[in-house]
């Protein structure tokens, strides 16, 4: 019974920090680490679990198996906004790289070829 139990106490951190919206870049880090660890300590509460199980450990495991098909689609949209804004920074650094080596490269613009000999 202890570990459902634990793993019932961790599901709910996880889906309370979920909840939350994503913190400014100077907190980000350690909010992402706080998802990694809960998510790691849970994974290996997941592996602990065994048969056979009573009954209340069964309508505790239904609670946590609901609790986790509310954290899957929390964490892809995490993942999906964190991938949106990395985009933007790769981008910004390309765009601010191409402006800043404007006249680096050779450029046939411009140019005339005289036909005559």
């Amino acid at each position: 019974m202890k570990v459902i139990e634990n793993l019932d106490k961790v599901t709910t951190h996880l889906l309370a920090l979920l909840e939350n919206d994503l913190p400014a870049e100077e907190q980000r880090d350690t909010y992402i680490a706080e998802i990694d660890k809960a998510l790691e300590i849970r994974d290996a509460l997941l592996q602990k679990l065994s048969p056979p199980f009573s009954e209340s450990e069964l309508a505790l495991g239904r609670m946590v198996a609901d609790k986790s098909q509310q954290i899957t689609p929390k964490l892809e949209a995490f993942q999906k906004q964190l991938k949106q804004e990395w985009g933007q920074i790769q981008q910004s650094k390309k765009t601010a790289k191409a402006y800043g080596q404007a006249y680096a490269g050779i450029s046939i613009d411009g140019m005339y070829y005289d036909k005559r000999n």
